[in-house]
């Protein structure tokens, strides 16, 4: 079959063929029709996971992916063959990965049917960004009306985020760079900031002066996280996807912090599905483009050029 992959850590991905897996105890094959790109993606191919999880080589890259289920193992009770389905497929050993034409996972992952309407491309850009942004509204718990500021919302996370916390009656606030402007608000964000600007803290604060009541952290660390803080109000929430908002950080300054460590879920994924299937969910594909062009793909995700999704059609 073909796919993408690496023989070591740090190698730039390359298209191979590979030998179709087979489905063992409990496992589903899945015949994939794309492959949802995220930074997971590349970190991954860097060793991020390596010494605390198993790893195979080659390793097949791509953790999100949509497609029909083609074989079934041995225990399989919740899938069968035919049914349309999305996911999350990351598991242990890693290294069979969705940037291929098939992938086997335990079907006791985050993996659901997908609803009627919703197709391979966008079904792939779903799972790992709409999960994490749904976990993480509902680990900040806002009510409606109370505002939450998003940090690299144009970003793959962040344009699920924005959708969901509207849908939520939430009052969402974007911040992004400027070109970004009209793409969040056709996304359902209440106020947009340009976070590019050297003026954007005080922006912010001038149009909040006692501050929103969270913010959702996807991009910064550090002094640079620290340093968005003295937006939030007294009590008030700071929640990080990338570890930045420590008890040290966040508590000193009177604020909940929270990091957010997603647990792929068909339940969360069904969720999801019923914001599609209600027509309140635009799945933000920006671009879709073939599998072999994933190294070069993987190239700009490290550099931070893609905004929304990307998807690999195989």
């Amino acid at each position: 079959m073909r796919a993408v992959a690496i023989r070591k850590f740090g190698d730039r991905p390359e298209r191979m063929e590979l030998p179709k897996p087979e489905p063992g105890e409990g496992e589903v094959l899945v015949h994939l029709g794309a492959a949802g790109v995220n930074p997971f993606d590349w970190k991954i191919a860097d060793g991020r996971f390596d010494g605390k999880m198993p790893h195979e080589f080659p390793l097949i890259l791509g953790v999100d992916g949509a497609g029909s289920v083609d074989a079934v193992g041995p225990g399989v009770t919740r899938l069968k063959v035919n049914d349309g389905v999305f996911g999350q497929f990351f598991h242990a050993p890693v290294g069979r990965g969705t940037y291929a034409e098939y992938v086997v996972a335990p079907e006791s992952l985050g993996i659901a049917v997908r609803p009627r309407g919703m197709y391979n491309e966008p079904a792939a850009a779903i799972p790992t960004p709409g999960m994490t942004a749904l976990h993480a509204l509902d680990e900040i718990g806002l009510k409606k009306r109370q505002s939450l500021l998003i940090l690299g919302a144009s970003g793959g996370v962040g344009s699920f985020a924005v959708q969901l916390a509207a849908n939520q009656g939430i009052t969402t606030i974007a911040a992004s760079r400027g070109a970004n402007q009209d793409y969040l608000h056709k996304l359902g964000a209440s106020r947009f900031f340009d976070a590019s600007a050297m003026a954007f803290r005080d922006d912010v604060k001038r149009s909040y002066p006692d501050g929103v009541d969270a913010i959702l952290d996807l991009a910064h660390q550090g002094e640079e996280f620290e340093s968005y803080l003295g937006l939030v109000r007294a009590g008030g929430t700071v929640a990080s996807t990338i570890g930045a908002a420590t008890e040290a950080v966040a508590g000193s300054r009177g604020l909940r912090g929270l990091n957010i460590d997603l647990h792929p879920s068909t339940a969360l994924l069904d969720r999801l599905s019923a914001e599609f299937s209600k027509g309140m969910l635009r799945v933000p594909v920006e671009q879709k483009v073939p599998l072999d062009s994933a190294p070069d793909v993987l190239d700009a995700s490290r550099e931070g050029k893609l905004r929304g999704k990307t998807v690999l059609t195989i």
